[in-house]
């Protein structure tokens, strides 16, 4: 079977729908993305994971989290759905919505009841409409991704309950996470993130190491680069515009950074993106 890939000359549209599922490919998927797979008929069969093994049956959601290989087993007359959704649109969840399609979070299967199921399942279906009409806005589609992402947290809240949920626990790296996310504008030092963690900055490099596999440093320009990307692909913005929005006192410090981790002036790089 072809790898499944994303639709690179669609501007923004980072949703692939699949209406069959078989054992064999569902865990097959680009790297950089997670899967909400609903089985909608299932008489029998078992999933097992890093975290636990599951029975199946019909009307269970499953969230395929990343780095993490599941086993499915089950009959080929199991009917069922699945989203392919690239990690960029994650980056546009609420923090709250982030813990639960993130690596930390251990709720991957739910089993809702009939009228949360049926809003599942409607969502689903307005999204492969949305996919498949003539005239596709990428907005709207991702915007009912986000949607049926806050049904499926609202639901992981109601059956685990929802204090851990919205803390992300007390996970460390995940909190720093969040809070890169919240201040890479502003904020570009480790020392300033251990601080807020209310721990040193080696203890957060031992952290960050071992949860990312990189620095905090390399994290943190690594989120910067991100929106500079996204910026310089999606935006009319001039490069010293968009330094400036990213927190850059200079547009030389920016290009230096851009230059440094990406291997290409922004300029080259907003070329290439067009070209």
């Amino acid at each position: 079977m072809a790898r499944v890939e994303f639709n690179k000359d669609t501007e923004k549209i980072n949703v692939v729908f699949q209406s069959k599922i078989g054992p064999g490919i569902l865990n097959d998927f680009p790297d950089n993305a997670f899967t909400i797979i609903l089985l909608d008929k299932c008489d029998a069969g078992n999933c097992v994971t890093d975290l636990n093994k599951y029975s199946l049956k019909s009307k269970q959601l499953f969230i395929h989290l990343p780095k993490r290989v599941y086993k499915w087993d089950f009959s080929s007359d199991t009917v069922g759905r699945r989203l392919i959704v690239d990690d960029s649109l994650l980056e546009t969840f609420a923090p709250e919505l982030k813990y639960t399609f993130s690596i930390y979070s251990k709720y991957e299967m739910v089993c809702p009841n009939d009228e949360t199921y049926q809003k599942f399942s409607d969502e689903f279906d307005a999204i492969r409409k949305e996919l498949h009409s003539k005239f596709m806005f990428s907005e709207l589609i991702n915007a009912r991704v986000r949607l049926l992402a806050l049904i499926i947290n609202l639901w992981v809240e109601h059956a685990y309950g929802s204090a851990e949920i919205a803390t992300g626990g007390t996970n460390l790296a995940f909190k720093f996470h969040l809070l890169v996310d919240k201040y890479y504008k502003t904020q570009k030092s480790v020392a300033f993130y251990a601080k807020k963690l209310s721990i040193t900055p080696n203890y957060l490099g031992v952290i960050c190491r071992k949860q990312y596999k990189k620095s905090p440093l390399k994290f943190i320009k690594e989120r910067i680069l991100l929106e500079a990307k996204k910026l310089l692909h999606s935006s009319d913005k001039t490069i010293k515009e968009i330094s400036f929005e990213l927190g850059f006192q200079s547009l030389s410090h920016f290009s230096y950074l851009f230059r440094m981790e990406m291997g290409m002036t922004p300029k080259s790089y907003r070329v290439v993106m067009y070209s």
